[in-house]
């Protein structure tokens, strides 16, 4: 019996994963795309679909300061010779990874992103050394390794120096590159965005943005000794100095096919890994729970919840649970009524529609929240697309849940959060079950006209509004009801039934009214029309199914911002 391969469970380093002989999924070929791509290549995927390992297979190909061939003697690129004979290990590599840098303060991030930089010279010491360098660019050397002071300046000017100092140091540390190995510098930065949002958060990033915007756009546009530059993270940050004015700018994102099979698991990859290890029968619930990507029109899965469940043989959640989701959070939180009405159709299996903005920009968040919110749970791997329609900024993309596992996040943290925010509206359920259809009736009008501001409630689907708010309202009933949405009950579709899980309490059917002058006078006539309709459709048919008797029927009439509800 063969010995199986270890999994790579938690190895971002290339050599590693390859001297150890564990299971590799032969992303080589990016490589080649790398080479024949533009001068500087963005790439923004969820948090662990491969990026960091395919950061350091680049730096292991490219870097000219050891001989890594037997690192990729193995592997697809090997059989491209004119590629191997000219670029395997023939560039200095510049290597940077933002992974870890999430400070508090302003002053923190600073020093933190100064060490890194600092890390990067110090590597290189040989460059004081070297006959290709003048006296003044060793000097700014040892000014960046604190070697030699600043001096004559204040505190205050000192640490202002000091930041135009290091906002230089990625292009300037090309250059020496270029100088001493005649050989233009390859500049690779992971997870580049992650103190940028992580200062958004921090509430310091107006202050940070030019910091980090001025070392990066520096070392990005026009810098004749960098051959090539490639970042990845999950968000296209724009408009903050960083990429606007790089020219060859290639750009790659879960919306077009450039690498759109680099990163992640394709579905021919997952047959290999799970005939390897003899686990093909469980591939139907595999789609199920770690399925549903769409990186450009290619389906993907996720590589880490793949691993993890070859590893330990038991569907469950990886992925989630892996990471922090703090941006996401803070944002549903703030979200608008039609956010989390939205939110709960996504989790009842429907799908949206919004604009994407890929040029996201976190200082303006705040300004157009739900297109933020719909592109970061789609950057993050907590949305996918379907389709598209249109073109440009304008175009509409079709949104959902991929698979079981996002399910999840969805379940056990947003759910959560419209919780925090919907204890006052679960007591005005709670008025109802209690048979207080007065204070019920007159709390649920103080909603509406507390809430209209957030929500137009002219639109076409005005009805999805008093849907939403209702089903807000149920959002912790479930351990006391079974709810249910827009399902098929009796002989028609009631909009909304609380079915009670103890049999002594009612049951409630909630129909939902919009004023319609070709068939009522006024809206008391709406809501008794919605009455009949629950009556002439026998909704009740399914709560009583249940072995329940009480029955509470709701129908909620409106017009705009007017109100009219009849309990019976």
């Amino acid at each position: 019996m063969k010995k199986l391969k270890r999994l790579p469970i938690g190895d971002s380093d290339f050599k590693t994963v390859i001297e150890d002989n564990a299971y590799y999924i032969d992303k080589s070929m990016l490589i080649k795309e790398i080479i024949t791509g533009g001068r500087v290549i963005l790439i923004t995927r969820p948090r662990r679909f491969g990026k960091t390992l395919n950061m350091s297979m680049l730096e292991y190909f490219f870097k000219n300061d050891e001989d890594n061939k037997h690192l990729f003697e193995n592997l697809k690129i090997y059989e491209e010779k004119e590629i191997i004979e000219k670029y395997l290990n023939k560039y200095p590599v510049i290597y940077l990874t933002f992974k870890d840098a999430k400070k508090d303060d302003l002053l923190s991030m600073k020093v933190e992103i100064k060490m890194l930089i600092r890390k990067l010279y110090s590597d290189r010491l040989y460059l004081l050394n070297s006959e290709k360098l003048n006296e003044l660019e060793k000097k700014y050397i040892k000014q960046i390794l604190e070697l030699e002071e600043i001096k004559g300046y204040t505190t205050e000017d000192k640490i202002a120096k000091e930041d135009t100092l290091f906002e230089m140091a990625l292009k300037n540390l090309s250059e020496y590159l270029y100088k001493h190995h005649g050989k233009k510098a390859i500049l690779l930065i992971d997870e580049y965005d992650t103190p940028i949002q992580h200062s958004y958060l921090e509430k310091y990033y107006k202050k940070f943005i030019r910091f980090i915007g001025n070392i990066l756009g520096n070392a990005l546009k026009d810098n004749k000794y960098l051959e090539k530059a490639v970042l990845t993270g999950i968000t296209r940050v724009a408009k903050e100095s960083i990429f606007t004015g790089v020219n060859n700018l290639d750009i790659s994102t879960v919306l077009n096919e450039l690498y759109n099979d680099k990163f992640g698991v394709t579905k021919e990859e997952l047959d290999e890994i799970l005939k390897y290890y003899g686990i093909d029968y469980e591939e139907e619930k595999i789609i199920e729970w770690y399925n549903g990507f769409n990186f450009g029109r290619k389906e993907v899965y996720n590589p880490y919840s793949i691993i993890n469940f070859v590893r330990s043989k038991e569907i469950k959640n990886y992925w989630i649970n892996s990471s922090g989701n703090q941006l996401i959070k803070d944002l549903i939180r703030k979200g608008t009524e039609e956010i989390k009405i939205k939110i709960g159709e996504l989790i009842e299996g429907k799908t949206i529609e919004s604009t994407i903005n890929e040029n996201l920009v976190y200082g303006d968040l705040n300004e157009n929240v739900e297109e933020s919110i719909w592109t970061l749970f789609l950057f993050t791997g907590y949305l996918t697309w379907v389709n598209k329609k249109g073109e440009g900024n304008s175009a509409l993309y079709r949104l959902k849940i991929p698979n079981k596992e996002a399910h999840d996040f969805y379940k056990m943290t947003v759910l959560n959060i419209l919780k925090e925010s919907s204890i006052e509206y679960n007591k005005i359920i709670r008025l109802l079950i209690n048979g207080k259809k007065i204070g019920f009736t007159k709390k649920f009008k103080e909603i509406v006209e507390n809430t209209l501001s957030y929500f137009d409630v002219t639109e076409k689907e005005p009805e999805r509004f008093y849907h939403g708010l209702i089903l807000g309202m149920s959002v912790g009933l479930e351990k006391d009801y079974i709810i249910k949405s827009n399902r098929e009950a009796g002989y028609g579709r009631a909009d909304l039934i609380l079915i009670p899980k103890e049999k002594t309490k009612p049951g409630i059917i909630f129909e939902f009214k919009k004023f319609d002058e070709d068939k009522d006078k006024n809206l008391k006539d709406s809501a008794e029309r919605g009455i009949k309709q629950i009556e002439e459709k026998k909704y009740e048919k399914e709560i009583k199914s249940y072995g329940v008797e009480k029955v509470i029927k709701v129908a909620i009439a409106f017009e705009k911002k007017d109100v009219e509800i009849i309990i019976k």
